[in-house]
């Protein structure tokens, strides 16, 4: 039934109708705020001419007033061959200088899971955009499992495509990747795709101002609630000479190499190269995160030139307007921004244009008159086009930070055509401390594209949007075990990382921070790679020392490295003796509240006092332990229990509830007291006990996989025995049952030894068994190493349940890559030194694209490719499994193009590089040399070496004698099909077609 419609009269009508504009109200002034939230920078990440390779170099560089302008390098062109003071000759250019990062030819393919076959023809704008980026996103302390399936944004600013040029210059070297590795698009689409991100991701190109244009748009993407964070930067690279040669034609570079930003001799520019990223979120989000805050973005804007009195020359008109909204979006004047960080090219007409613009609107003293610098950072780096407004945001970014304005370079005498008289702005030739107070330090960028796109930028502090955000100093406290983690994708990574750390510990800001910070960030601010150590520690000097040892690729005592797999939950072991009491249970109560807690839970069903009843006390400690251990996420897969041990074992299992359970050891402890171990009696006092089917396998000593349901009242009479059983049976039998982790939950490592003899006579060589508690050694020390192992062995743990009560979070070293080089063709170094007539005229065919000519990778020790086997059948079953797993093993690194010796066996093809491209050629490899077809999902579904090599071996069986019964097929493989449904559509006919689409691409790439 309809309600009626409110009357007149209705008395609650008008203070309903003001509830709803209220309410109103309030959605709108919340839409209006999130609209204008300040967005945090919380992450940086460099790699600029002159070694600025972390926010801290480039910091450094700016200070000490840095220069990295050089000639040509040797490694990009024969400057001989292509250089002419005289622009106006054919086929040369005037450009005999820039700004050049070291080896861009070098890349780690391997950490990003990209095979060395796809990273030759990959862009090296790509491959730098990606470790430039993973460092932003490990100094913003995100880790790569807090980031897959978000919507976090990619915005980066590309216009270049240098290596591309070289490659379509000679079509011969075009490969299956040099679309894709070529394309801009995918500098950003890469890393959405390697990282699972599901934000917008997109390039842009609108010149010299693209890379702020993206911070712009990450910026609107974070406010409309688009995306959670935001990755944006930009980018640029000098690879190719021609192209090098068209600027030279038709733009202003400098002839002596320098940008003069507002200098009387400025001339020109100097292309530079290099990348900037910047990790964001909205401000509000960043502080509920812990986030480190470097500086805040205020207000934004871009906009057009429109139609000017040309289409590459500046318009003081539209500049005014785009600073005029930024500044309007911050909520600010142009009186209160202290920094500029300029477009400043130094050319002689977009100088005075430019400073004309910002005069007007930042250079007007209203009331208090404090000064305004001016800048640019190309006087130090030169003009990086494309990637020149997001290292303009670096720069304002680290001054805001430090308090400091850095000095611009080869200025000695105002342009003529400019005038400050009467402002508040200067140009600084040294250093200068910025007076304002942190509350109030703004600084602002401009970036104008040579189309008309303009962007300016207004930026400010932490304390600038939140006064009482400032950090506070974490104080170190009581001194106890904490649990130091690393990891990397190799060994001699990880020596290099433990190295870094103690570099960082050592010097700076590092010396004043606390274990308790740094064990924290390492934990929790970190992606978790395969090689690990763990390391327990008590005080700095401590850490330090382990640090060194792996420095030296030495394991410290008492440290656990290994390599992550996937090992499955643990079987918890129970043992009957010995038992934790006194001091060491008392101290691990202090330690360890969910310990404590759950104990005084197991001795408040136990009613009876602590220590009065031996197995009750001892029941209640194993079952606080395996609490413990649960709070940290390591949950058991099975249980396996000795002698008393089987009634924690039982209740952990899910067999008998803690009131039950506790019953039962209260019983069994009563009786052995007595000395009495009457079955009936036991049986008697136990009438009721209601057990129930276990939730994981429960193994008892002898093996047996007991039933729950089973476990009534007249099963615990063997609890009343003297002597514990052995439990060798019951360990062997977890082990075939495919185990490989094992945690002890006693005062003593009793059982551990047995598992490892067991393992070594079952062959097996990755299992490991740790014990709860070690004798005298401090409990908590004890059980942080424990985890330290499961950590190593890639379980994965609540680590952030582990650790000691922390201040806030750190920015710790960023990751050393072990960069190779990879480059599309190969070539020997060849520096060609030309006499030139007088006359600069060269044929047409000898002005062409030369491509870098890079330190090559050391000669690669692959597997050799093997010969084509016969009688694969009349082999001994061991020989043929080695001799099969040889072939795929050199056959998969030959696909890959991978170093044998870097070719995990048991490490996925997929994340390793591999694609249904390589997958078809890799099958039709692997058929030719064993003569025979294999189904096309053969390599799907057997993704490793390894498990490929076993599946294989099963097609090269010899067939039974006459006579003998035939096997019955295999069952399937467990897990989800590749089969979705019959006929054309199922997915295995489409990656049929699809591979068979393929094969003839083999021959070419593999040549």
């Amino acid at each position: 039934m309809t309600a009626p419609l409110p009357t007149a009269n209705d008395p609650t009508l008008l203070k309903r109708s003001l509830d709803a504009l209220k309410d109103l109200r309030a959605r709108f002034e919340a839409l209006e705020s999130r609209g204008r939230e300040p967005i945090a920078i919380i992450g940086l990440g460099c790699r600029i001419p002159g070694g600025g390779e972390t926010p801290e170099s480039l910091w450094k560089m700016l200070r000490g007033k840095v220069d990295a302008v050089s000639e040509v390098p040797a490694d990009r062109w024969d400057l001989s061959r292509y250089y002419d003071a005289d622009v106006a000759t054919p086929g040369r250019m005037h450009m005999r200088y820039g700004a050049f990062l070291d080896a861009p030819d070098r890349f780690d393919p391997y950490f990003f899971g990209i095979s060395p076959r796809e990273a030759e023809q990959m862009d090296p704008q790509q491959r730098l955009f990606l470790e430039v980026a993973w460092h932003a996103l490990e100094d913003a302390g995100l880790s790569a499992k807090a980031l897959a399936g978000s919507d976090t944004g990619v915005f980066v600013g590309a216009n270049g495509n240098d290596y591309l040029q070289l490659q379509l210059a000679e079509p011969q070297v075009l490969g299956t990747y040099s679309l894709v590795g070529g394309t801009n698009c995918i500098i950003p689409n890469r890393l959405s795709y390697l990282l699972d991100l599901r934000g917008p991701s997109m390039a842009f190109d609108t010149a010299c101002s693209s890379s702020l244009v993206a911070v712009h748009q990450a910026c609107q993407s974070l406010r409309n609630g688009e995306s959670s964070a935001a990755i944006a930067g930009g980018l640029n690279l000098l690879l190719s000479p021609v192209v090098s040669m068209a600027h030279s034609k038709g733009l202003p570079l400098a002839p002596d190499g320098r940008c003069k930003t507002f200098d009387a001799r400025a001339d020109g520019y100097v292309r530079g190269e290099g990348c900037g990223v910047v990790v964001l979120k909205r401000l509000s989000d960043a502080l509920a995160a812990g986030d480190p805050v470097w500086a805040v973005i205020h207000g934004s804007a871009v906009n057009q030139d429109g139609l000017s009195n040309g289409l590459t020359a500046p318009n003081g008109g539209a500049q005014r307007a785009v600073i005029r909204k930024a500044l309007e979006r911050a909520r600010l004047t142009g009186a209160e921004v202290g920094l500029i960080e300029a477009h400043g090219t130094g050319t002689s007409l977009g100088d005075p244009i430019e400073v004309e613009a910002l005069s007007e609107i930042y250079g007007a003293a209203e009331g208090e008159r404090r000064p305004c610098a001016l800048g640019s950072i190309k006087t130090n780096i030169g003009h990086l086009e494309a990637g020149a407004g997001i290292v303009g945001i670096l720069k304002v970014a680290l001054s805001l930070k430090h308090g400091l304005i850095p000095a611009n370079l080869h200025f000695q005498a105002l342009n003529p055509h400019i005038s400050l008289e009467g402002s508040r702005l200067y140009v600084p030739t040294e250093s200068t401390p910025w007076t304002d107070p942190a509350e109030r330090r703004y600084g602002a960028v401009s970036s104008f594209g040579a189309g008309g796109t303009n962007a300016h930028v207004v930026l400010g502090t932490l304390e600038s949007a939140r006064p009482e955000s400032s950090a506070r100093p974490s104080v170190p406290g009581a001194e106890r075990a904490h649990l130091l983690v690393l990891s990397a994708r190799s060994r001699t990574a990880l020596a290099n990382v433990a190295r870094r750390l103690a570099d960082h510990l050592t010097s700076g800001a590092g010396q004043h921070e606390t274990l308790e910070d740094v064990c924290a960030t390492a934990a929790l601010r970190r992606t978790h790679h395969d090689h690990r150590v763990g390391l327990v520690v008590r005080t700095r000097e401590e850490a330090l020392q382990q640090l060194r040892a792996l420095q030296q690729d030495v394991r410290p005592p008492g440290a656990w490295t290994g390599t992550a797999g996937r090992p499955g939950r643990p079987v918890f072991l129970f043992p009957a003796e010995p038992r934790l009491s006194g001091a060491r249970l008392a101290a691990l109560g202090r330690d360890c509240p969910v310990f404590a807690q759950a104990l005084e839970r197991c001795r408040g069903a136990l009613q009876v006092q602590p220590g009065a009843d031996g197995v009750g006390e001892h029941f209640a400690v194993q079952v606080a332990l395996a609490e413990l251990w649960r709070s940290w996420g390591v949950e058991p897969g099975a249980v396996l229990g000795q002698g008393v041990g089987e009634i924690a074992a039982a209740h952990v299992a899910g067999a008998l509830s803690l009131e039950d359970a506790a019953r039962v050891a209260r019983e069994c402890g009563a009786l052995l007291a007595k000395g009495e171990s009457a079955a009936g009696a036991l049986s008697a006092a136990l009438a009721g006990l209601a057990p129930r089917p276990t939730a994981v396998p429960l193994y008892s000593a002898d093996g047996t996989v007991l039933d729950g349901e089973s476990l009534g009242a007249g099963a615990w009479t063997r609890c009343l025995r003297r002597n514990a059983p052995g439990v060798v049976p019951g360990i062997e039998e977890s082990l075939r049952a495919g185990h490989v982790l094992f945690v002890e939950l006693g005062a003593e490592p009793v059982l551990t030894a047995p598992v490892a003899q067991a393992a070594a006579r079952q062959g097996l060589t990755d299992v490991l068994a740790v014990s709860c508690l070690r004798g005298s050694e401090d409990a908590l020390a004890a059980l942080l190493t424990s985890a330290a192992a499961l950590h190593a062995a890639g379980l994965g743990l609540r680590l952030e349940r582990l650790l000691a009560p922390h201040g806030h979070f750190l920015r710790l070293p960023t990751y050393p890559f072990e960069r190779e080089s990879f480059w599309f063709k190969e070539r020997p170094v060849t520096m060609l030194t030309s006499v030139r007539p007088t006359r600069m005229e060269l044929a047409r065919e000898v002005v062409r694209d030369t491509p870098p000519e890079p330190a090559r990778r050391p000669a690669e020790v692959r597997a050799p490719a093997s010969p084509q086997p016969t009688g694969w059948a009349e082999l001994p079953e061991r020989e043929r499994a080695t001799k099969l797993r040889s072939l795929v093993h050199a056959e998969v690194a030959r696909i890959l193009k991978f170093d044998a010796a870097r070719l995990d066996p048991k490490g996925g093809f997929f994340q390793m590089g591999m694609d249904s491209v390589m997958a078809g050629q890799l099958r039709n490899r692997l058929e030719q040399q064993l003569g025979r077809k294999f189904a096309v999902t053969v390599i799907f579904e057997n993704p490793t070496v390894e498990r490929l090599s076993r599946q294989l071996g099963t097609f090269l069986t010899p067939p039974p004698a006459p006579g003998t019964p035939r096997r019955e097929a295999p069952p399937p493989p467990r897990g989800p099909s590749l089969e979705t449904g019959g006929g054309k559509d199922s997915i295995a006919d489409l990656l049929a077609r699809e591979l068979e689409e393929t094969s003839s691409l083999s021959s070419k790439d593999l040549s």
